[in-house]
């Protein structure tokens, strides 16, 4: 039993040593950051000169460094703090390079350019980070769990169904964007910054969406499928409702992250739509319903005010006792109707 009371007491210290003391959280982090970039950039500079299996123990350690520190740093608070989130990225990056480098030693060539490989890839990965975000409370992982799902997702489609065209990506893409806007309107009550980074995912989905419309030169998503047209008036009206419903949730939810997306797929809008198309140069249809849209909206808020009824009196007494009732204490028994007849 020695040996195993020495091997749990090894453990336990290479555990304390892993904890980020709070004081110095930022600083840690700090260092962190740059730690990533550096693995990150020896994995790209060197591709050609060191073996698959050097990339990977040197990622392996660096993402265990990394991602320990950010699962062992104590909470202070319902929240972790800003420190424990960098870390939490940070070592999510890693963990990716470090799941690629795996399947390049298990005998993959490329594989991001393969739908299989790419399916297990990202769901290890979407795993990994739905896990931190129910240990570690961590609202942005909740992000890299929804589009890693979505890229999961994806990729299993295209590797099962190997379809032709974009049509069937883009009505994948729309189910994911509902299914993450149910799962934000759930989570909003108990979990509102998850429910946000949801309706983020969901504006992303919809934004690739649009993007399927540009051509595979305008994307760099090979599983998005090949330019398929300009889009039909129903598609239209998806992205069109989306932008605007971000734009919306942002405001009223003070919330800058839809904003930015939503403006995004609106200004992807005004450029798949301002295209000539069918409807060649002319107001018809989608130019004069936003002006008529925004006018109306405009008019309304501009509409003249109805006068407030006028305050009550400042020198009004206080508001007249409650006359108690039969059943009150002190009150008289009164005359009370109990359906007999009295005489």
């Amino acid at each position: 039993m020695p040996d195993r009371d020495e091997a749990r007491r090894g453990a336990g210290g290479l555990r304390t040593a892993l904890t980020p003391h709070p004081h110095r959280g930022d600083l840690i982090a700090a260092g962190a950051v740059p730690l990533t970039v550096g693995v990150v950039l020896v994995n790209a500079r060197l591709e050609d000169v060191w073996g698959t299996g050097v990339f990977l123990v040197l990622t392996a350690l660096a993402c265990v460094l990394v991602l320990g520190m950010g699962v062992l740093a104590p909470l202070e608070g319902e929240r972790p703090r800003a420190y424990q989130q960098a870390l939490l990225l940070a070592g999510l990056v890693l963990l990716l390079i470090s799941i690629v480098r795996l399947a390049e030693v298990l005998g993959v060539d490329d594989p991001l350019d393969s739908s299989g490989t790419t399916t297990w890839i990202f769901g290890l990965l979407t795993l990994v980070a739905a896990w931190l975000v129910e240990r570690r409370r961590s609202a942005v992982c909740m992000l890299v769990a929804a589009l890693a799902a979505l890229v999961t997702v994806l990729s299993l489609v295209d590797w099962v169904f190997a379809p032709e065209g974009p049509t069937t990506v883009r009505w994948v893409l729309l189910l994911l964007a509902i299914g993450f806007t149910l799962a934000a309107l759930g989570q909003r009550a108990a979990r509102p910054r998850e429910a946000v980074y949801l309706v983020d995912a969901a504006g992303v989905a919809i934004l690739l969406l649009g993007l399927t419309f540009l051509g595979a030169l305008i994307t760099p998503l090979t599983f998005l499928g090949a330019p398929g047209g300009a889009p039909g008036g129903g598609w239209k009206l998806i992205l069109v409702a989306a932008g605007f419903g971000l734009v919306a949730y942002a405001a009223v939810d003070r919330e800058p992250g839809p904003a930015y997306v939503g403006a995004l797929i609106l200004l992807l809008f005004v450029g798949l739509v301002g295209l000539p198309g069918e409807d060649g140069a002319s107001l018809w249809f989608w130019p004069l319903a936003m002006l008529l849209l925004g006018g109306a909206a405009i008019a309304a808020g501009l509409r003249p005010l109805r006068p407030l009824p006028p305050e009550p009196p400042s020198g009004a007494g206080p508001p007249a006792e409650p006359v108690p009732g039969p059943g009150a204490r002190g009150a008289g028994p009164g005359p009370l109707w109990t359906g007999e007849r009295r005489d």
